[in-house]
């Protein structure tokens, strides 16, 4: 539980710049993308992203299983409406997908397939201070769908330019069937020097080293995940039936190094390695945990501006 609370006080630090965010919000981690920085000149973003985990051994209910790996597939999409000088409407969306080995004797979900939509109100206040509220619906998982299987999310931002090279964020995320239903946040995306760019949050906390304007060296932690609903049979294939149906939180930590290269004007590619430190299935109404031994993973992706 300690370890547990660490990495989750860890997890709400946040970025908020238009070039800090590479990664489209998700109910943990919807945290302000470009479009809530007054300088942004962003009109469009999309992110595509890979993922493999290497196998983990599985640990539930203090019993060590066969090992499990898993891939995930996201995309997402942000842009904003302009209404005037001071007032904008953000527009995203989002869909994760996650694709696991099952493992016999544990409510571990072949695979998890949700989508989220979001909409708000911006209001640029000042040149450093902008203001931003944030609503939308999710849905759990994408077959044999009913009520139960939507959700809702939302929260109340606030980014402060403090110079041309430092910004900050301030707010409080709400997602109620999370495992943490309210999570204050607070972060930066600071510009060192020429060479050398620092971003703290979520998801995902780098420093960068701009070897030029195409080519980047990078570290840092990155957090992925998604509040799903079981299928209707996964307690019933593994002998416990009250994880069929069961709300759940999935969530990757992982920390690595990586490159990005800009191929053309507002297309980047990276790709990144390192271990996967901290990956667990939460089951909070159940109040169980599938817990996965840290593990190697690889990743590559793909932004685009226009």
């Amino acid at each position: 539980m300690k370890t547990r609370t660490l990495l989750l006080s860890a997890a709400t630090l946040v970025s908020a710049s238009a070039l800090a965010q590479e990664t489209a919000p998700t109910p943990q981690n919807i945290m302000t993308p470009g479009w809530q920085d007054a300088s942004s000149t962003l009109a469009v973003q999309t992110d595509l992203n890979y993922t493999y985990d290497a196998p983990g051994t599985a640990k539930f209910l203090g019993n060590r299983l066969d090992k499990s790996d898993a891939s995930a597939l996201d995309f997402g999409v942000d842009t904003r409406l302009r209404l005037n000088d001071d007032w904008f409407v953000p527009l995203g969306l989002q869909s994760d997908n996650y694709f696991l080995d099952g493992v016999p004797g544990a409510p571990v979900p072949d695979d998890i397939n949700t989508l989220h939509l979001r909409t708000g109100l911006g209001w640029h206040f000042s040149d450093q201070w902008t203001f931003t509220g944030l609503a939308g619906p999710a849905l759990y998982r994408m077959n044999d769908i009913n009520s139960d299987d939507f959700g809702a999310f939302g929260g109340l931002m606030a980014t402060y330019r403090a110079n041309p090279a430092l910004l900050w964020t301030f707010g409080v995320m709400i997602s109620p069937d999370n495992d943490v239903p309210a999570l204050p946040v607070v972060g930066l995306h600071w510009q060192i020097n020429d060479q050398y760019t620092l971003e703290v949050g979520v998801p995902k906390t780098r420093l960068t080293y701009h070897i030029n304007p195409q080519w980047s060296l990078y570290t840092g932690l990155a957090m992925n995940g998604t509040v799903f609903r079981s299928d209707e049979d996964l307690g019933t294939k593994t002998g416990n039936a009250q994880y069929n149906n069961a709300l759940a939180t999935y969530r990757d930590i992982r920390l690595g190094v990586g490159t990005g290269y800009e191929l053309f004007q507002g297309l980047r590619a990276e790709i990144e390695a390192g271990y996967s430190v901290y990956r667990r299935i939460d089951y909070q109404d159940i109040g169980q945990e599938v817990d996965f031994n840290p593990a190697p993973y690889v990743r590559v992706g793909l932004s685009y501006r226009f």
